[in-house]
């Protein structure tokens, strides 16, 4: 007979335990749950071996503490699964603080919870350390990961400056939350980013947190990832375009029919305007998600994702459209009735639109007038309904 995986439970809540202990009965494997509160600890581990701990960050601070250190007196090295019912940043503080290998958002599932248990730790055993990795790096790797889970960054106190916290919650690797200070979403990772000799530690798991970034994780490291080019070259070419950019954007938002234009970068919004009907937020939301969209099947081979997506929600259409160069990302997304068909203005416009692009380019890397493609001949990603 196999050895039953014996896992030390010190969850506050009764509910949530009971539900742990039926799932643990039927499972496929024998899996053996100790429930305790912080005050049985000490004395159910004089007795009985245990092979990780479960922790409860709802708990008080010192006796979470206490937990913690009774299980390192006896038991040093063994896997502890920080939970709570809303995880937030300072609970992600406190896991980092406890040396949490992962953290859960209530309620989850056994499974979820042994495969916490059973992942490789962060540090492997090993004491050794790396400083001066830039913090863009360093959620390049978990990113291109494709990792659950939270990066957490902490710079200490000095005699001009309080301590600073913040976290990063990425599921399947795109970021989808940050919270530093009084910072949430885009802002708060670009804060991060410029913070210097901050002490960065990642804790695996599921959070189930809010989501404030809609953009891909290229987007938000558009400083440091380009996608081919020079990236002076792209810089340069970006601010000599994009005054009149924005300005063409401005008229394209007042053509008869449309309801919004915004221009979008990396899946992020960058500016735009509605009507007053309509969210400007919400709106901006959904081309957002859209642009995600023509992302994912511009990845795909030979998906010939050159051009326009297409996506009608209600009695409302999105059209977005790539203008410029595919390194800059940039992209106009255009809101307009569903039965407003897409005219030949709003295609004039959105041309001389990518025309400013093309103007701000040096002229050796301008195609010649017989060479440049019709823009109606650019392949079209098919329509989302």
């Amino acid at each position: 007979m196999s050895h039953a995986m014996k896992i030390l439970v010190v969850d506050a809540e009764a509910a949530h335990c009971a539900r742990l202990l039926a799932e643990a009965a039927a499972y496929s494997e024998p899996i053996e749950l100790l429930i305790a509160t912080p005050d049985q600890v000490a004395e159910l581990l004089a007795r009985q071996a245990i092979d990780g701990v479960v922790l409860d960050l709802d708990l008080d601070e010192d006796d979470a503490a206490q937990v913690v250190g009774e299980v390192e007196r006896r038991f040093a090295g063994i896997p502890l699964v920080a939970i709570a019912g809303r995880v937030d940043d300072t609970r992600v503080a406190a896991a980092c603080h406890l040396g949490a290998a992962a953290i859960l958002a209530k309620p989850f599932g056994l499974a979820a919870l042994i495969q916490m248990m059973r992942a490789p730790s962060g540090d492997a055993g090993f004491m050794g350390s790396c400083g001066g990795i830039p913090t863009a790096q360093l959620l390049t790797l978990h990113c291109g990961a494709g990792h659950d889970g939270v990066l957490h960054l902490r710079v200490g106190e000095t005699a001009t400056r309080p301590e600073r916290t913040g976290s990063l919650f990425l599921e399947a690797g795109q970021p989808v939350h940050a919270v530093a200070g009084a910072l949430i979403g885009a802002d708060a990772v670009h804060a991060m980013l410029g913070w210097h000799d901050a002490e960065a530690t990642w804790v695996m798991g599921v959070t189930r947190c809010a989501r404030t970034i809609v953009g891909r994780w290229e987007g938000l490291l558009a400083g440091a990832v380009r996608r081919g080019g020079d990236p002076q070259d792209l810089d340069r070419l970006v601010a000599v375009a994009h005054p009149e950019v924005v300005e063409k954007l401005a008229r394209l938002a007042q053509t008869p029919d449309v309801l919004g234009a915004f221009l979008l970068r990396h899946a992020e919004v960058i500016t735009g305007r509605c009507v007053a009907s309509l969210d400007e937020q919400l709106a901006g939301r959904a081309l957002c998600r859209l642009a995600h969209v023509f992302f994912d099947v511009e990845a795909q081979p030979n998906a010939g994702a050159n051009g326009e997506i297409q996506a009608i929600i209600g009695d409302v259409r999105l059209v977005l459209d790539r203008i410029g160069p595919s390194g800059a990302g940039f992209q106009v997304g255009v809101v307009v009735r569903q039965a407003a068909p897409v005219c030949k203005s709003l295609r004039r416009l959105l041309r001389q639109i990518d025309t400013a692009f093309a103007r701000a380019m040096p002229a050796r890397e301008r195609p010649r007038s017989d060479e440049r493609p019709s823009p109606t001949m650019r392949e079209r990603v098919p329509a989302v309904a």
